[in-house]
């Protein structure tokens, strides 16, 4: 985990036990929601789970770690992805919203205490994991624009760590700026029209102090495409071009995958955290 980007990460392993997938790890027992069996992993009015291994990969990474580590990313699932997460699970959707952002900003404040009791000299990153706001594209979502923003700055207000927003799909960028996260996490390779739509809004959070985590390689095709360094270098310029500060794309940058490795083999997964670590060697002036 300390190989595979430009950060050191806590890493969830839904491969490895199924507490640890993204719904059931931070929606089991919250919202009158339990874990189960099945696609989702969660059920209306189902019992709370034993939760003992929903922080397992994490826990283990801790135990070889020592605490010598400046510096550290978790996740959390967003609110957005978590609340869209219990609608499936039969939720009936009744103060969902309110429900799930004060449940999810008590879970948080209990892992980042828990990362501290572990690493009292680290200072914490924490990326909340949004693919549901791919949602806001699609006619008929069931949370509106304005509900996602609302909801996203509570979170992000309440957060007691450094928090940002990820998001491996296009989206309504000017609904995760208006919240003002201190860093978005995305997919360059998934960017389209909403990117292009949003890029002056994007650029203008760089003046408040937005930061990026570039998620420069796909991990949804093999091979590898041959010119992701241009793709990089595209979307960099289309944002100074809308009048980003080019300081807040560049400085203190991060580079990641563009989403999670668990649907990879573990040779592919190999490939793609050498290709974000050797994209970042080679581009410096990006660092």
């Amino acid at each position: 985990m300390l190989e595979t980007t430009t950060v050191p990460y806590l890493p969830q392993l839904p491969n490895r036990h199924p507490e640890e997938r993204m719904l059931v790890q931070w929606g089991d027992g919250i919202c009158g929601c339990g874990a189960i069996d099945g696609s989702i992993g969660l059920g209306y009015g189902e019992p709370v789970g034993p939760r003992a291994e929903a922080f397992g990969g994490a826990d283990t990474l801790l135990e070889v770690l020592g605490d010598d580590v400046p510096e550290l990313k978790t996740q959390a699932t967003g609110p957005v992805t978590l609340a869209v997460g219990l609608l499936a699970a039969g939720h009936p959707g009744d103060g969902l919203l309110d429900c799930v952002a004060t449940s999810l900003m008590g879970r948080v404040d209990e892992h980042v205490a828990w990362l501290a009791s572990r690493l009292p000299h680290t200072d914490f990153t924490l990326i909340f994991d949004e693919p549901g706001l791919s949602g806001l594209l699609v006619p008929g979502f069931p949370i509106t624009r304005e509900q996602a923003g609302r909801v996203l700055r509570k979170v992000l207000n309440a957060a007691p760590a450094r928090a940002g927003i990820h998001c491996c799909a296009d989206t309504d960028w000017s609904v995760v700026v208006s919240a003002r996260p201190s860093l978005i996490s995305w997919d360059i390779n998934a960017l389209g029209a909403a990117f292009l739509e949003h890029a002056e809004a994007i650029a203008a959070a760089t003046w408040e102090g937005t930061g990026f985590i570039w998620g420069v390689v796909p991990t949804q095709s093999q091979p590898l495409p041959a010119d992701l360094e241009v793709r990089l270098q595209r979307i960099v310029g289309r944002l100074v071009m809308s009048g980003a500060k080019m300081a807040g794309l560049l400085e203190g940058a991060m580079f990641s995958p563009g989403c999670g490795l668990a649907g990879l083999t573990k040779g592919q997964a190999e490939i793609v955290a050498r290709t974000v670590i050797r994209l970042a060697e080679e581009l410096p002036s990006y660092g």
